[in-house]
């Protein structure tokens, strides 16, 4: 029974984003959105570089001296009771660049464990841990080039099970700010297992990633694209259970669904859209066309893949929410506070 459990538990693991490669990786939980920002936005803000940790979180290239002395928690009430959290803190420093430091959990409750009669004997519970170190700079040949690097240690416990690995990012980006466009290019979660779930190592979720975002000049709209999984095309994951089957009149076997190559283009590619009212004011909207092929029933799709969100300024507070929809009816919630550590400090007084 606790077999079987570990077996779901890792299942629960890996069905993030890139659940089309599900049963190929291990430590899926890395690519767990941290903050209601980055899900608002279709999880496509890698190159959206602004005061926003999530951002550098995911891409270390956007960490910059304007998130010096900044930190952010964020929760999100995950799917079923399934409950994650994210915490971290950003330094600028004059002579090396700006380092952040972060830690993400990801808590799956407490489960019975029972016997092979069925009988309950105890209880256990199963977590899984990011903890994480970045690392970004500007090129001094040309301030319109940032680069940064990640380093993770992934730590995973389901009863007994333990797992452990380690990891990296390497990002560059590149920045316009007069006409208000960034792109970058990022290696993530390169890296291998110290530990693994069972006998068998099994890879990480390597993912090669180019975004872009960019601003309108006379307009709020800001415009976020991520294209993820470049290095490899095809990343569809093909149903054979689906209830819609086609018969060979020839043969009378099933034929599988072929999907088409427009469709397997866009799951490659994630959007977003965001409102800047002002610095206290923002709505944002996001698609992920990947979750909603994979995941949305075959007649009733709904809302999955799409979400929005909600970023409010609030006393020196920066408060965000995001509502992510998976299935028609189960919708995640996000929930984020990030602040500037720097107005805590007393103004001193002026002598006269």
């Amino acid at each position: 029974m606790r077999r079987l459990v570990l077996v779901v538990l890792v299942a629960i693991s890996c069905q993030t984003a890139f659940a089309q490669l599900g049963g190929s990786y291990s430590f899926a939980f890395v690519n767990i959105d941290p903050t209601a920002r980055t899900s608002s936005l279709g999880s496509s803000t890698m190159a959206d570089f602004k005061k926003d940790i999530g951002v550098a979180y995911h891409n270390p290239a956007g960490l910059n001296a304007s998130m010096h002395n900044h930190a952010v928690l964020s929760y999100n009430n995950y799917l079923t009771d399934i409950n994650s959290g994210f915490a971290a803190y950003v330094y600028h420093f004059d002579s090396i660049g700006t380092v952040s430091g972060s830690i993400t959990y990801t808590d799956y409750g407490h489960f019975d464990e029972t016997d092979v009669t069925g009988k309950v004997i105890g209880q256990f519970w199963a977590q899984d841990y990011v903890f994480q170190l970045g690392y970004g700079n500007i090129w001094k040949r040309d301030n319109r080039f940032t680069y940064g690097t990640n380093v993770k240690f992934l730590y995973s416990v389901y009863e007994k099970y333990v797992a452990t690995a380690f990891a990296v990012d390497f990002a560059g980006a590149y920045h316009d700010t007069a006409n208000k466009f960034h792109a970058s290019l990022m290696l993530r979660n390169l890296g291998i297992n110290a530990i693994p779930y069972q006998d068998e190592f099994v890879d990480l979720p390597l993912d090669l990633q180019l975004g872009f975002s960019k601003k309108l000049k006379h307009n709020p709209l800001k415009m976020t694209v991520l294209m993820h999984n470049l290095q490899q095309f095809d990343i569809s994951y093909v149903n054979v259970n689906t209830r819609n089957k086609n018969i060979d009149l020839e043969t009378g076997e099933v034929r599988n669904e072929e999907v088409p190559f427009g469709d397997k283009v866009m799951r490659h590619i994630n959007f977003g859209a965001e409102l800047v009212f002002s610095e206290n004011f923002q709505l944002r909207g996001g698609y992920n066309h990947m979750r909603r092929k994979e995941l949305a029933p075959e007649n009733v799709k709904g809302a999955a893949g799409f979400s929005w969100g909600v970023g409010l300024g609030i006393k020196k507070f920066t408060l965000d929410y995001s509502m992510v929809t998976y299935f028609p009816g189960v919708n995640v919630s996000y929930f984020t506070v990030s602040k500037n550590l720097n107005d805590f400090q007393r103004k001193r007084p002026v002598n006269y």
